[in-house]
């Protein structure tokens, strides 16, 4: 799991995160805003299909919240929304917030939660079997005869094969594809490997992605959820015969359930020691380690730090016994509203390429400010030029130098959500699906108009 969920979410008997359940059905919404009521007078709604990996109420990271948050929002625009994903066995159509959805049988060998338990030779050709699926990719083309949708939007192709780009690119449907991870080019989808970020492209990781190479231009479009990884994925020849204009970046949407900056500002913390934050998965590559290294640098002090989440392994006890003797607390699930309500500032201390991590989006619409490694898109969220939050990933005398700056600044000092504006603006529900909802417009008058 990434980000936040592997924090704020239930987990089941399986492993997977289980959101809370919605009714089946949501009552229609008006169209919000006169641009959009307009567009939809003149051309009438559109009919959307999203496909990921996985859709709520399951769900492994950010990824699958951000579609749902998307295609509720376009629901809410008065467009008609699908939503197409994998399961562990096919499931009959239903329909969650308004939003149809589609739940495929995999097709692969072995279902997602089942990876950690096959051997490394059996996960390799799996991985190399993958690219072949044409069972994932004929199921796919049935759900696009079915919805006849307008436009496809692909995000998390996790142990989804990209022939189904084949499938839409074949009825003459335009693709956007939503680039949220590096599933696309490397085989675990993190770049990240034997406790490091990768150096180079792996040649094992260019065999098991060798057909996107060619599959990705059926793409019409690609949106990036950071600057960053949409360079990383271009640099390795994918999305290079798009237009740049046809290349752009749009945040997640983020809201933070029950969240209140306002309520949050107004807690009496007298008396209190400055609280430090961390809100995610529990590993390495996430950097808990540095963070404990760096707190045992700082050393005693009016400070204390909370760290929330959950590990897949034995992390947090070797986390736990790293943090022996420090006011540093391990304290498992939590909702984030009311961890970010605790806390003065959170730390996002990711040693790997995180590409834009939701826990920074919910500490800024809570009024939190965020310490994070300059890694992956953490610096364009926080600012490049904002030297005093950043550090360099992995490296805990500079986190604990941030960290000591931050305990003399005091929590009266503090920047609150007055000075995110920059994020949450462009993160909202109903921004993200303006942005994404011209760029659709464009693709779908190019096609209307070739078939003129």
């Amino acid at each position: 799991m990434t980000a936040s969920e592997m924090a704020a979410a239930p987990m089941t008997a399986s492993g997977l995160a289980r959101a809370p359940l919605a009714p089946s059905a949501a009552p229609a919404h008006a169209a919000r805003g006169a641009e959009g009521a307009a567009r939809i007078a003149a051309t009438g709604p559109l009919r959307i299909l999203h496909l990921s990996a996985l859709y709520p109420p399951y769900i492994v990271g950010g990824a699958e919240r951000s579609v749902e948050h998307l295609a509720e929002e376009l629901v809410a625009a008065g467009h008609i929304v699908a939503a197409a994903c994998i399961a562990r066995e096919a499931e009959p159509k239903t329909v969650r917030n308004g939003v149809t959805v589609y739940r495929m049988a995999h097709n692969n060998d072995f279902w997602l939660e089942d990876w950690p338990k096959a051997t490394r030779v059996g996960r390799t050709w799996a991985k190399l079997k993958q690219q072949w699926n044409f069972a994932i990719a004929a199921e796919f083309g049935r759900v696009v005869d079915d919805f006849r949708p307008d436009i496809v939007n692909t995000h998390s192709l996790l142990d989804v094969s990209t022939l189904v780009w084949r499938e839409a690119a074949k009825r003459g449907i335009p693709i956007v594809h939503t680039v949220c991870e590096y599933d696309l080019i490397c085989g675990n989808a993190a770049m990240f490997r034997h406790g490091k970020p990768c150096t180079h492209w792996h040649l094992g990781c260019k065999v098991v992605n060798a057909t996107k190479q060619i599959t990705n231009r059926a793409v019409g479009a690609v949106v990036s959820v950071g600057t960053e990884i949409l360079k990383t994925h271009v640099d390795h020849g994918l999305f290079r015969h798009l237009a740049p204009e046809r290349r752009r970046v749009i945040y997640y949407s983020c809201t933070v359930p029950d969240g209140d900056p306002e309520a949050r500002r107004q807690i009496d913390r007298t008396g209190r020691p400055l609280t430090f934050g961390y809100l995610g998965r529990i590993n390495v590559e996430k950097g808990v380690g540095t963070l404990v290294d760096a707190f045992r640098a700082v050393g005693p002090g009016d400070w204390r730090c909370l760290v929330a989440g959950q590990a897949m392994d034995d992390s947090i006890d070797r986390f736990r016994a790293q943090a022996e003797g420090l006011p540093i607390e391990f304290v498992g699930w939590a909702k984030p509203a009311d961890f970010l309500s605790e806390i003065d500032v959170l730390i996002v201390p990711s040693f790997w390429a995180e590409p834009s991590p939701r826990t920074i989006y919910e500490a800024y619409v809570m009024g939190v400010p965020v310490i994070g490694a300059a890694s992956g898109g953490i610096p364009e969220l926080i600012g490049e030029d904002n030297a005093a939050w950043l550090f360099t990933p992995g490296n805990a005398a500079e986190l604990a130098d941030r960290v000591r700056a931050v305990i003399a600044r005091g929590r009266v000092d503090l920047p609150d959500e007055r000075s995110f504006q920059h994020v949450i603006r462009e993160s909202t529900s109903e921004r993200v699906a303006e942005k994404y909802l011209d760029l659709y417009a464009e693709l779908v008058d190019e096609r209307r108009a070739d078939r003129a």
